[in-house]
């Protein structure tokens, strides 16, 4: 019995098929059908790749966990021993975290009051240090002139391995340069973990009585000793801290635009540190501008 197509489309297919199957291997491999086969997974193999690109920066980019542990630099563990677990430590969301030209971005900050000492996370990656040798190499260039041949081109991996040193300022025009850190890298990222000393957010301090004590001889015998014992509470308390880089080998310009690491108007809450408990003090820290 003979077949009944009552879709000419399919009928069509049918003997589409019949006739493909028939034709040798290499006409079957260079037909048009192959070819719209090969453009079909093509096309798909590049959907996958961009979602699995996407994915992997994605996983890539997830801060680690030691990005965001504390360091118990010296001052800060002896805080610790003397306070104990009344020790108060602070956090406040970072908000913007890139400079204009994403060379680094910041994350994870911590202030122990106690000890004067504010902690984050600076992260770059390595076109961050190719910016720098590209930059230095212009630099060069046009001191050189003529001069300037192909053996003097700055390269990253001419560089030191940390080639950048970073600085706090405040909205007071204060600098603070003395910080110790730890660093390691992950996938395409340096991390460095630093812990500023000297920076004191909640500068409030207790003044003497502003109200001159009356004497016996006063017009009103109310007015004796009222307001002996009134002061006031002054604060200075920082507004805005900044984070500034630069080159290890040239200090006097900066080498990205700063980045806001702290505001007051932010909320500031408590942190719990209880799964960081110190034992000792941090081992292996490196100081930057600390007097020896």
């Amino acid at each position: 019995m003979a077949e009944d197509f009552n879709d000419w489309g399919s009928y069509r297919r049918e003997q589409e098929n019949e006739e493909f199957a028939k034709r040798p291997l290499i006409k079957k491999i260079f037909s048009f059908r192959s070819f719209k086969l090969a453009l079909k997974c093509f096309g798909y193999f590049l959907i996958f790749m961009v979602f699995a690109i996407l994915f992997w920066r994605i996983i890539s980019s997830k801060l680690p966990s030691a990005a965001s542990k504390l360091l118990w630099t010296e001052n800060s563990y002896a805080a610790y021993e003397e306070k104990g677990n009344d020790l108060l430590i602070y956090t406040q969301d970072v908000g913007k975290v890139f400079d204009k030209d994403g060379k680094f971005s910041l994350y994870e900050l911590h202030y122990i009051p106690a000890a004067n000492e504010i902690q984050f996370t600076i992260r770059y990656n390595k076109s961050t240090v190719d910016t720098l040798a590209s930059e230095l190499t212009e630099e060069l260039m046009e001191i050189m002139g003529e001069s300037f041949t192909e053996a003097d081109v700055i390269t990253a991996e001419s560089l030191p391995e940390f080639p950048f040193v970073f600085k706090l300022r405040d909205n007071e025009g204060n600098i603070y340069e003395s910080y110790e850190y730890t660093t390691f890298t992950k996938n395409r990222y340096t991390y460095l973990r630093v812990a500023f000393s000297g920076v004191d957010l909640f500068d409030i301090k207790k003044t003497s009585p502003t109200v001159n004590l009356p004497v016996p001889e006063a017009p009103i015998s109310d007015y004796i000793y009222k307001g002996a014992f009134s002061s006031e509470y002054t604060s200075n308390t920082i507004e805005t801290l900044y984070v500034d880089s630069y080159y290890v080998g040239d200090m006097s310009e900066k080498f990205a635009e700063q980045i806001t690491l702290y505001r007051s108007d932010r909320r500031t809450e408590s942190f719990d540190y209880k799964s960081q408990r110190p034992k000792s003090a941090t081992a292996g820290l490196v100081a930057i501008g600390k007097e020896e």
